[in-house]
């Protein structure tokens, strides 16, 4: 079908940095394909996006050498109006990008410009949002919608001009699992029935990896890595190595020393039980083991209810909450079940109006300094000019209430900051700014840390680290409710899983057993991990992680060798 993207040793530096974010990319992409493109954090996917559609170096300051050519034509000598015909990016950030107060401008808006009949734009707005699942919702207002609905909004933006190349960055970041498998179908139709070619960047290798034609991985600016799907399956060392999630059927066949063919689970139950016949063996739950909770409450809701619009429904229905001192929470449910607000209110940026919320035995009032939260957009909380300014800024300001956890120089480097403690936070990936919003409030160490959805554009071993330094913080007697739907991380390292569904909380208990009731995933648009049905369909277990199904497979083969 040809070539619609060559670069030729394309290099590119942003004003006032040192080090490149590209470094002499090679690489031509046919019309057509499906790619995935993933790398480490702060490695150059936005970047490289961007110079796809000529912001870079057209709207964005730097210096670019090498030469990158879109369906022939040199981008450095088209506008970034005349390549948009061409290319449709989704940035990181939603909110980057909208700027309409109702759902149908921001749809139109584009078709509007290029002078399309408005009884035309009308059937494609309408068209457009129902590929992405807002069919009905045109004249909705765009503030009424939660974080994973506003990526949907911004992709429908981008499809309604119809574009030859579509590049999304993190597109599914703040989707739930439902509403993430949705939008992929819609992307691998687009590909297959309309031939638009699509490059995704994205973390989460375990949702695109298997739908994708071709795998590109980046690393400090470089190609490090291409290949397609098959070979992506084949070689998990590469995605390992530079601390990227790979499907946990094809992480625990790999662990297992055994070839992947696919991310689906028969298949590796297949490859397994192939290679180890005893694996079905009966299974043992492992006896769970709660660490002591201190007995005062940290955050106590009851009979909470809330409307954005006095005449909307309600977006939150009566909650009733406690939560213990030291306790690890993991908040889940689908788009717009009402977390973010939940949270809101807890934290005090949202008033009270009905029902009652207590923070260590006192009723909220309005914001309190023993409560930390990490915004979905981490944006709205940097407003210093370097890294080290907005990590010190509450100590120096005496937020940290006398219980400073050492020396905030070892934080940076433990959640994967140092070096960049004279970097200007807002010109940081995404990734990189999330971390830094959570280091600041960890350095003050408040009583509750609330945190929404703080995985978004983390690779693995981020994911890690940030846990790990919770983890250690909740230890201590801190209380954090992390927002999140990631399945496998909610899964894998909290004590607890809060479900909401419609405004109401519709399941409250550990991790396994959560996952394990159907039904109630289904009500909320979760999935199990892959790990957990791959290990039912194994041997009838339950197990939450790759190390557990691991764990069993290999100990049932030498219980049977032995025999």
């Amino acid at each position: 079908m040809g070539v619609i993207v060559d670069c030729r040793k394309l290099s590119f530096t942003y004003q006032n940095s040192e080090v490149p974010s590209l470094q002499e990319i090679d690489w031509q992409i046919e019309a057509g394909d499906f790619i995935l493109c993933t790398g480490p954090t702060g490695c150059g996917k936005s970047t490289l996006l961007k110079a796809f559609n000529g912001l870079i170096p057209h709207e964005i300051s730097g210096t670019l050498q090498g030469s990158i050519q879109i369906n022939g034509k040199d981008s450095l000598q088209c506008s970034v109006a005349n390549l948009s015909q061409t290319v449709s990016l989704m940035f990181q950030n939603p909110d980057d990008q909208i700027f309409s107060t109702s759902i149908a401008d921001e749809v139109g808006f584009a078709l509007e410009n290029m002078g399309m009949p408005p009884v035309e734009i009308q059937r494609r707005v309408a068209e457009t949002l129902s590929w992405v699942g807002l069919a009905g919702r045109e004249q909705g207002s765009v503030y009424a919608l939660s974080g994973g609905e506003r990526q949907r909004l911004a992709l429908a933006a981008v499809l309604a001009i119809r574009p030859q190349l579509l590049a999304l960055d993190e597109p599914i970041s703040q989707m739930d699992p439902r509403g993430a498998m949705e939008l992929l179908q819609v992307l691998q139709k687009l590909n297959e029935e309309h031939g638009i070619t699509i490059i995704v960047v994205e973390h989460r290798l375990h949702e695109v990896m298997p739908i994708c034609k071709r795998v590109v991985v980046m690393e400090q600016g470089r190609l490090v890595w291409q290949g397609s799907q098959r070979e992506a399956f084949c070689q998990p060392e590469v995605f390992l190595r530079l601390g990227l999630r790979i499907p946990q059927t094809v992480h625990i066949c790999h662990r297992l020393g055994l070839a992947a063919q696919s991310a689906a689970v028969d298949a590796a139950v297949e490859t397994i039980r192939a290679a180890y016949p005893a694996c079905g063996s009966e299974w043992q739950a492992p006896l769970l083991s709660l660490r002591q909770q201190a007995e005062e409450s940290a955050i106590e809701v009851k009979q909470l209810e809330f409307r954005y619009d006095p005449a909307g429904r309600k977006v939150l229905d009566g909650i009733d909450l406690v939560v213990p001192r030291g306790q690890f929470v993991a908040l889940m449910g689908n788009n717009g079940a009402g977390k973010s607000t939940l949270l809101h209110h807890i934290c005090g940026l949202q008033k009270v109006r009905q029902g009652q919320v207590k923070l260590l035995g006192q009723a909220v009032k309005g914001l309190d300094r023993r409560v930390g939260m990490v915004m979905q957009n981490p944006d709205l909380m940097l407003f210093n000019s370097t890294v080290e300014q907005e990590i010190t800024f509450g100590l120096a300001h005496g937020l940290g209430q006398g219980k400073q956890s050492g020396d905030w120089r070892e934080l940076v480097d433990r959640i994967g900051l140092g070096g960049m403690e004279d970097r200007f936070p807002l010109a940081l990936s995404q990734g990189q700014r999330v971390r830094v919003a959570i280091a600041s409030l960890l350095s003050c160490q408040p009583d509750i840390m609330l945190l929404d959805e703080p995985t978004t554009g983390q690779d693995l071993g981020h994911i890690d680290d940030i846990i790990g330094l919770l983890q250690e913080y909740s230890q201590k007697g801190g209380t954090v409710i992390l927002c999140t739907h990631d399945t496998e991380v909610a899964a894998r390292y909290a004590e607890r899983v809060i479900v909401m569904t419609e405004g109401k909380i519709v399941a409250d208990a550990p991790p396994r057993q959560v996952f394990s009731c159907d039904e109630i995933l289904k009500a909320a648009s979760l999935r199990p991990p892959a790990a957990l049905q791959l290990s039912r369909r194994l041997y009838g277990g339950c197990a939450l992680a790759v190390e557990e199904v691991v764990r069993h497979v290999q100990q049932a083969g030498v219980g049977s060798n032995a025999g």
